[in-house]
């Protein structure tokens, strides 16, 4: 049973803990050793019975003492394109990044899962999809047959993403959205929650409506 660390105390690191659970209670495969989170202001302190460690920095440090690099494993469970570009940056090369795949999810023997995915209860991953590193799928996504997932983007919880579309790097899809078959979203896109997109999204855009139209103000992604 390795250890887990589970970078990010927040909402969605409470729900990634609880996917944890799950995995373990069909067969115990970690020891949920504790949050990493970089707020000094929630250190020392339990959430959900998980005490929170410290920062990165820390985290460093338990992976030294346990044997060096590669020791003790991790996840992300963040949204945020910025934050997670940053911190595989800064760790990768000490941790391991583990796939976190809740027991309810659905995934095609034919798909390809980067490291570092987390993969919400009730997701279908169809057959020949590419999902790409540190990317999160969240409650009840589909990712229809031969689309492609870029590193660290982000699929919040009840879309559609239908077949042959391809998300980009670090794009963020909010809830409820859904994506007709062979659209391009590109990297660091936003679409907003509700949408339905019917043509190609440029790089940076936010896009809301049905059918999904630019905003005038972008949203602040890296």
């Amino acid at each position: 049973m390795r250890d887990l660390y589970i970078i990010g105390a927040g909402g969605f690191g409470r729900e990634v803990a609880d996917t944890v659970h799950a995995i373990n209670a069909r067969g115990q495969q970690y020891r949920l050793a504790g949050f990493i989170d970089d707020n000094e202001g929630i250190w020392g302190k339990d959430i959900n019975d998980i005490t929170v460690l410290g920062g990165r920095a820390r985290l460093k440090e338990l992976c030294q003492e346990a044997g060096g690099p590669g020791a003790v494993s991790a996840v992300m469970a963040l949204a945020s394109a910025k934050a997670k570009r940053a911190i595989a940056r800064d760790l990768d090369g000490h941790v391991r990044w583990e796939n976190i795949i809740h027991p309810t999810a659905v995934v095609s023997r034919y798909a390809e899962i980067g490291q570092g995915a987390v993969i919400q209860p009730h997701v279908f991953v169809s057959a020949n999809t590419k999902i790409g590193d540190h990317c999160m799928m969240n409650n009840c996504s589909v990712l229809g047959h031969d689309a492609v997932l870029g590193d660290f983007a982000s699929v919040m919880d009840f879309c559609d993403i239908t077949g042959g579309v391809r998300i980009g790097e670090g794009a963020f899809v909010a809830s409820s959205v859904a994506i007709i078959p062979d659209i391009v979203v590109n990297e660091n896109a936003y679409i907003c929650a509700g949408s339905v997109v019917f043509r190609d999204v440029p790089p940076g855009a936010m896009v809301i409506g049905n059918p999904a139209a630019p905003k005038q103000t972008s949203p602040r992604r890296g």
